[in-house]
């Protein structure tokens, strides 16, 4: 069927521009389906398997809008602040600077024609997607897809030690320092703010951790998923946890990509067909919500 890709951009409510593209089936009418994708951490719009798994989509019918994120990247150079720098990206990011994110582009979704979209969150996007909806409850979303979300992140992001430290730098006015390389699980680090900031926002959406997860506010249909490689993210008996506690949502689909990895290598053919076949088994979208 073939595609097209358009670069574009959407601006957020406090000014932030942020960049992306449309991949879409050159016949793309104005009622076809739209996914809003946000991306995972450090990652960004260009990210290769993320174009790969949008042509396939495309050949289903499907368009996809991919845009940039303030935790796009490690890091980048905002602007100033005075004279301070400001810095954004993976390591410096807010987390509940989200909503924002995911509602420009939910909007340039609807300025291009989609009254409803689906919302579809890859790895931490797949957290700052479902911590968006359900906070602010977006009517446009008709569906929420969580690809390979971080079921235990708070855990990760509440180690004891790497929580004082980075307490110690906040309060020590290096909040924009970084903490020591291999602080957290994986190698990696953050800025001491953004630590915090993650714990402080409860990221444990799926009520693994705590008594009320975000999970239950679901009010649309959802897809969860994971390939089988990679456990350190999720397995099939998390999947079963995000279903048990998604109480308020009109329907749960779960599903395991045999073979898969993180990134959904060698199966974006196989993934693009299982979102698109969900996709069209949807409630058709009310007459109020598709402008």
């Amino acid at each position: 069927m073939g595609h097209v890709e358009e670069l574009v951009y959407a601006e957020t409510d406090d000014g932030f521009l942020h960049a992306g593209v449309v991949i879409h089936p050159p016949d793309r009418a104005p009622a076809a389906n739209a996914i809003v994708w946000v991306h995972g951490a450090g990652a960004n719009f260009y990210l290769r398997p993320y174009i790969l798994l949008a042509r396939e989509l495309a050949a289903h019918g499907v368009t996809s809008i991919l845009g940039n994120n303030r935790g796009h990247d490690f890091g980048f150079f905002v602007g100033f602040e005075g004279h301070r720098p400001v810095y954004a990206g993976q390591g410096w990011e807010y987390f509940e600077h989200a909503p924002r994110d995911i509602r420009a582009w939910t909007d340039f979704a609807e300025r291009q024609g989609f009254g409803q979209v689906v919302l579809l969150g890859h790895s931490l996007g797949a957290t700052k997607a479902l911590y968006a909806q359900a906070q602010h409850g977006d009517e446009r979303v008709r569906g929420l897809v969580l690809a390979s979300a971080p079921a235990r992140l708070q855990k990760q992001s509440t180690l004891p030690a790497v929580l004082m430290r980075a307490q110690r730098m906040v309060r020590a006015g290096r909040g924009q320092d970084l903490l020591p390389w291999a602080s957290l699980p994986g190698g990696g680090t953050l800025s001491a703010y953004t630590y915090l900031n993650r714990a402080q926002a409860h990221l444990d959406c799926f009520g693994l951790d705590r008594g009320e997860p975000l999970v239950r506010h679901i009010t649309c249909p959802m897809l969860a998923f994971y390939g089988t490689n990679e456990e350190f993210m999720g397995t099939a008996h998390d999947l079963e946890y995000m279903q048990r506690n998604a109480t308020n949502a009109p329907s749960v689909a779960l599903r395991m990509v045999d073979g898969a990895d993180h990134t959904y290598t060698g199966h974006e053919r196989e993934v693009a067909g299982m979102i698109a076949q969900w996709i069209k088994l949807l409630p058709e979208p009310s007459a109020e919500g598709s402008g």
